[in-house]
């Protein structure tokens, strides 16, 4: 059975035509799996951080991936991705779990976000192109 990528090791830059959720436990995260897979969606190309493990893939100071990555989070920290990257890496922190999940167009961005709430995800965002959508509780 096809499974997300979990703590993928790479540099988390913008997850953009993706909705982003913080989900609290395992159970949380297979039932939004479940949800995703039901719906028809590509669950492979969906990306899990967990954990404090999570947190150090994200590297929200960039520190661990270049001066690249430092001069990038340097920039992001100055407009709301800043913001949301302070969320999710307290939220991995804590032992919780953050899930990006690939969007095409509004039809399919609501019925990923009724998925997500419905494993009871919180914190939703909206990274588009070239900006950042909060989405109501």
């Amino acid at each position: 059975m096809s499974q997300p990528r979990r703590n993928e090791r790479r540099f988390y830059l913008y997850p953009q035509r993706r909705v982003v959720a913080v989900l609290d436990d395992d159970a949380d995260v297979q039932a939004a799996v479940d949800g995703l897979r039901q719906a028809g969606l590509d669950v492979t190309k969906v990306n899990v951080l967990s954990g404090p493990e999570g947190a150090r893939l994200l590297d929200p100071a960039g520190t661990k991936h270049g001066p690249g990555a430092r001069f990038v989070r340097f920039l992001q920290r100055g407009v709301f991705e800043g913001e949301a990257l302070q969320v999710h890496e307290r939220a991995l922190n804590a032992g919780r779990h953050v899930i990006y999940v690939p969007v095409r167009g509004d039809g399919q961005q609501a019925q990923v976000v009724k998925i997500l709430r419905s494993a009871n995800g919180y914190a939703l965002l909206h990274f588009r192109r070239w900006s950042v959508e909060m989405l109501p509780p």
